[in-house]
């Protein structure tokens, strides 16, 4: 009998990536469909029944744990996430599968291995409300990074979060760009920074740059479901809003 599995992920490359995996990992996983919003999630659960959810925190639309406030849903959960070190102790603590970005194959073996041996229980005894609290509790302002060493020639600087207008990066590596224009090599991947920055105050726009709300000088329309930003400092290139991201954008822009 095969596994139905429904992703839940607003990010296609993600998606993609995580489709590729489970396709190698275990062919026997019907995946019926790829869903990226939580009203879409909503619509979804309330008429079909799946064995197994793979799940984003952060959808276009919103946080996903607001799909257990619309809805009951027992089904296994493995989340996605790029939460820290304190958010995953929620996780932990709570006997739920999770997948740190970026996805490796190793860690979703690992997971989908946990998920066939409980297969047999019920995951009613999960309460996914109670864990959306704890996510949102152990990654409270206090945990946000507030500074960032970098190296500038022989010498160690400390960066300070207020001081940086966005990260960008470029091939393999990532920088961080002052509001008086100066960069740093910083040594740490954009999923790494994203869940290191107060999301209130920066936004990660596309797969290569995070931005800080006070460097957006405007946004344009770009294409039919896609913005452009100019940043101050201006950037090297044209930064695109990811069709994927506009309404959440928009949604944190207004928040």
């Amino acid at each position: 009998m095969r596994t139905k599995v429904l992703i839940v992920e607003d990010e296609m490359p993600s998606a993609r990536k995580l489709m590729a995996f489970i396709n190698d990992l275990e062919p026997e996983f019907e995946i019926v469909d790829t869903l990226d919003s939580v009203s879409q999630t909503i619509e979804f659960l309330k008429s079909n029944k799946v064995d197994l959810i793979f799940l984003d925190i952060h959808l276009a639309d919103g946080n996903s744990f607001s799909i257990f406030k619309a809805i009951e849903v027992e089904t296994p959960i493995i989340f996605t996430t790029a939460y820290d070190q304190y958010a995953i102790e929620a996780f932990k603590q709570n006997s739920i599968g999770y997948l740190l970005k970026p996805l490796s194959k190793e860690d979703l073996k690992v997971s989908i291995e946990k998920f066939k041996k409980g297969r047999q229980e019920s995951s009613s005894g999960i309460d996914y409300k109670l864990l959306g609290q704890l996510i949102q509790k152990s990654h409270s302002k206090d945990d946000y990074q507030e500074r960032f060493m970098v190296h500038y020639k022989d010498k160690i600087k400390s960066i300070t979060i207020d001081e940086i207008a966005y990260f960008h990066a470029e091939g393999k590596y990532v920088f961080l760009t002052l509001h008086s224009g100066q960069s740093y090599d910083v040594n740490l991947t954009i999923e790494q920074l994203e869940s290191k920055v107060n999301p209130g105050i920066f936004f990660r726009i596309n797969r290569a740059y995070i931005v800080n709300i006070k460097a957006i000088k405007e946004a344009s329309v770009y294409s039919k479901s896609k913005l452009k930003l100019t940043l101050i400092p201006e950037a090297n290139e044209d930064v695109i809003i990811s069709s994927s991201k506009t309404t959440k954008f928009k949604q944190w822009l207004n928040q």
